[in-house]
């Protein structure tokens, strides 16, 4: 049965501090509104908790879902650079809605289009400026989670917003199924079950056992799938026709597009680094974060 979120009176009656809701999105056990709380506008989620009843398995996914907004929440919390969305002023906090258990909280609200929006609306093809802010923003990210000992695990164009200013062009969104090397794992089942989205997985996160050597380099390969398909308005590897093994089939065996044959405007140096932090092994892929930004920002 599909989710259908509460009505936004019963929401407001849980979190008196909201005078406002817009619903934006929905899908999964989420959604997510435009809220006026104050003076301030900011994203606020509500996450539907699944009731647990006699079955172990639900109680298992429940406990991994309240999990991943606890974490979620507590890494945002962590991170002070501008290219990860920031916390809003609702705090993690649990509720219950007609018999119905949820998590909800806030986040800044961000003015702008997802990249996935902006392909899918016929965009012209960004620029090597642009596709140069775009992966220094991934990258300075994935070092800021990575600091904490965090692996974003799903970098692609419909978490990472382009906003409107100069300072500030790129946002990274959505942790919630970030994986901390400092903690449990969450996943009740990881053995029958990949969490990720499949057009985006790491070839890594394929293989079994895959979470004990788990680190950054896998951001870095969802991260070049991103930039690559902004600027080439064309997925390195996934056709429409294909369906989710043909996916992972291509991402385990089959190389990545050269991205200068789909570009050939864009410089060798630059397409030389997005192909090569698409190499299959992660030892393979150019694993220093201030070297990778340094050379991003160079003219050369």
């Amino acid at each position: 049965m599909p989710f259908v979120p509460p009505s936004e009176e019963l929401i407001r009656q849980q979190f008196p501090r909201i005078e406002k809701l817009t619903l934006l999105d929905k899908g999964g056990f989420k959604a997510v509104y435009r809220a006026e709380i104050g003076k301030k506008i900011e994203a606020f989620k509500l996450v539907q908790i699944p009731r647990a009843e006699s079955s172990n398995d639900v109680e298992a996914f429940r406990r991994e879902m309240v999990g991943r907004v606890r974490r979620e929440v507590e890494a945002l919390g962590k991170c002070s650079v501008p290219e990860i969305v920031k916390l809003g002023g609702i705090k993690a906090t649990d509720v219950q809605i007609d018999g119905f258990d949820y998590v909800g909280y806030s986040e800044e609200f961000l003015e702008g289009k997802d990249l996935w929006k902006l392909l899918t609306s016929g965009m012209q093809k960004p620029s090597e400026k642009e596709l140069r802010s775009l992966f220094v923003s991934l990258l300075k990210s994935i070092k800021e989670l990575w600091g904490h000992g965090y692996v974003h695990r799903d970098i692609k164009p419909l978490n990472v917003m382009k906003l409107e200013s100069k300072d500030r062009s790129f946002v990274l969104l959505d942790l919630g199924i970030a994986y901390s090397i400092r903690e449990t794992a969450l996943t009740f089942n990881p053995a029958e079950r990949i969490v990720a989205t499949y057009r985006y997985l790491a070839p890594e996160m394929m293989t079994f056992g895959f979470r004990e050597s788990l680190d950054y380099r896998t951001d870095l390969y969802t991260a070049a799938m991103t930039v690559f398909e902004y600027g080439a308005q064309q997925h390195p590897l996934a056709e429409d026709r294909d369906d989710m093994m043909r996916t992972i089939s291509r991402a385990l065996h089959q190389p990545s597009k050269p991205l200068r044959k789909l570009r050939p405007d864009l410089s060798p140096n630059f397409c030389y680094i997005v192909d090569q932090m698409l190499k299959k092994k992660p030892a393979l892929r150019p694993s220093n974060l201030d070297t990778l930004i340094s050379r991003l920002r160079s003219d050369s």
